[in-house]
C-alpha cells in the first residue's frame, strides 16, 4: 500500500527544513518528502489541512513501576501513551523491576516488545544490580540487543569501576548513561540547595554536585576513550561544567529531563509529592538556562523521564515519597508550551525530540527523508485542553503536569507507516 499525506507544514530538523509539504509512504518506508511530491500511484490520501508533520518523537529514557502490582502499568499501557504522546521508540531504562544485568533477563525483556505499535529499545546495566560494584556482562548484553548502557539513578562512584565500565561500553560503541551527581553531596537529598528547599525545611544538595560529576566522568571518559552520555542534566551549574569539558578531545552528549525545562521547585508549592522527582526540580534560573541551551544546539536530547509510581509512594509525604511523574504522554505539549511561550523555535524543540536522540545511537528514524522509516505524527498546534491525570493511558495518576492547559496536541501517530493513534476529539 502507497499512501500520502499532504498540504501539511513538514517540519524536519533532521534537515532544518519547516516549509509547506508531505510525504508518499510504501511499506513502512518514505519514498519521497518535501513541497514536490507525486501522489498519482497513491491508494489513500491524508489532507493534513495546513497542520504540523513532523517524524515522531524518538524518547531515550522510560521506566514502568519497579514493582509488579494488580492495577500497574504493562508495555501496553506505556505503549499506548507514547503513541497518544507522538512517542515512536522508546528506550527503557536499566533500573527495571528486574535490572537489565544480565543476557537472559534482557533477552526476556526484549522479547516481550513485540506487537505493541511503537519501537521499544532497552538499556543494560553497566553493573550488576546496578549497585557499581561489578561490571555487568557488557559484551554479552550488547550481542543480546542493549541500546547502550547505564546504572540507572544511581551515578558509579567508584573512580575504578567507572573507569572499567567507560573503556569496556566503547569497544561496542555504547553510550554509557551517567547520572550527574556527587553520591555524597546528593545522598539523602529531595530538593535543590535554595532558599525554597529551606524554607520547607527539605534535605537538599548544592548544584555544585552535577559540576563536579561532570568533570570527574568526562576525566574518566578521557582516559578510557569511552562515549559519555550525561544522563538528565538538572542545573546551570551542571550545564556550565558541560561546556567546559566539552573543550576536550571526548565523545559526550547529554540529555534533559523535560520536566527540568517546563517546572522549577516552586511548583511543588505546599510539598505536593507529584512533584518528587529525581534529580529534583531546580530553580526558574537553572531552568531557563537549560531552555537556552536547547535553543543553542547545546543539549542532544529531551527525555520523558516517565516513571510511573504505586499510590501508596506518591502518597507519603513530599521527602519520603517515591520519585517519579507520569509524562510520556505529555511530553510533547510541555515542549510546546515552551514554543507557545516563545521560549523555544518549534524546529529546535523538536530538534531535540526526534533526530537529536535518534542521532545519538545512530537510528534511522526521527526525520523525514526518502529511505527511512515512516515514522510520523500529525499535530494540530492550535488544539487547547488540559492535563486529566485519571485519563492518560497509564493506570497510574501522578503527573506534575495534572490540572495544566496545554496548546497543541497530537492527531495521528505512525510507525513504520503504520497508524498507531487516531485522536478521537
Amino acid at each position: 500500500m502507497i499512501f500520502a499525506i499532504i498540504n501539511a507544514r513538514l517540519v524536519d530538523p533532521a534537515s532544518d527544513y519547516d516549509g509547506p509539504g508531505g510525504v508518499v509512504v510504501e511499506d513502512g518506508i518514505i519514498l519521497e518528502a518535501g513541497p514536490d511530491i507525486d501522489i498519482d500511484a497513491c491508494d489513500e490520501i491524508i489532507d493534513a489541512r495546513g497542520r504540523i508533520l513532523a517524524p515522531a518523537l524518538v524518547d531515550l529514557r522510560t521506566a514502568k513501576e519497579p514493582g509488579l502490582t494488580p492495577d500497574g502499568e504493562t508495555l501496553s499501557s506505556l505503549a499506548a501513551g507514547a503513541a497518544r504522546g507522538g512517542v515512536g521508540t522508546l528506550m527503557l531504562a536499566p533500573n527495571a523491576r528486574t535490572p537489565n544485568d544480565s543476557p537472559d533477563s534482557l533477552a526476556s525483556l526484549l522479547r516481550s516488545f513485540e506487537d505493541h505499535g511503537v519501537r521499544f529499545l532497552a538499556a543494560g546495566a553497566a553493573t550488576v544490580g546496578l549497585k557499581g560494584e561489578q561490571m555487568a556482562e557488557i559484551g554479552l548484553l550488547a550481542r543480546c540487543g542493549a541500546g547502550m548502557v547505564g546504572n540507572g539513578d544511581r551515578p558509579i562512584t567508584d573512580s575504578r569501576m567507572m573507569r572499567r565500565v567507560l573503556a569496556y561500553s566503547s569497544q561496542f560503541d555504547f553510550w554509557l548513561a551517567s547520572r550527574p551527581a556527587d553520591a555524597e553531596l546528593s545522598a539523602g537529598t529531595v530538593a535543590l540547595e535554595s532558599d525554597w528547599s529551606a524554607r520547607m525545611g527539605l534535605p537538599s544538595e548544592p548544584a555544585i554536585s552535577e559540576r563536579i560529576a561532570i568533570e570527574r566522568d568526562a576525566s574518566l571518559a578521557e582516559l578510557s576513550g569511552g562515549k559519555l552520555l550525561i544522563d538528565r542534566l538538572s542545573t546551570e551549574a551542571g550545564l556550565e561544567a558541560l561546556r567546559h569539558v566539552r573543550s576536550r578531545d571526548i565523545e559526550i552528549a547529554a540529555t534533559v529531563a523535560v520536566a527540568h525545562l517546563t517546572l522549577n521547585e516552586t511548583d511543588a508549592g505546599d510539598l505536593d509529592s507529584a512533584f518528587r522527582m529525581d534529580p529534583p526540580l531546580r530553580s526558574e534560573m537553572d531552568r531557563r538556562a537549560l531552555v537556552e541551551a536547547v535553543a543553542h544546539g547545546e543539549i542532544n536530547a529531551v527525555v520523558s523521564d516517565h516513571r510511573p509510581t504505586p499510590f501508596d509512594d506518591k502518597g507519603e509525604p513530599f521527602a519520603l515519597a517515591i520519585a517519579g511523574t507520569l509524562s510520556v504522554e505529555t511530553m510533547l505539549g510541555a515542549m510546546l508550551g515552551l514554543v507557545h511561550d516563545e521560549q523555544l523555535e518549534l524546529i529546535d524543540a523538536l530538534r531535540v525530540l526526534t533526530c537529536g536522540p535518534a542521532d545519538l545511537l545512530g537510528l534511522p528514524q526521527g526525520r523525514i527523508t526518502a529511505g527511512a522509516p515512516a515514522d510520523l505524527i500529525i499535530i494540530d498546534g492550535d488544539i487547547p485542553w488540559v492535563v486529566d491525570a485519571d485519563a492518560l493511558a497509564s493506570p497510574r495518576a501522578n503527573c506534575a503536569w495534572s490540572g495544566r492547559r496545554f496548546q497543541g496536541r497530537v492527531l495521528q501517530s505512525f510507525v513504520g507507516g503504520v497508524n498507531i493513534h487516531n485522536h478521537d476529539g
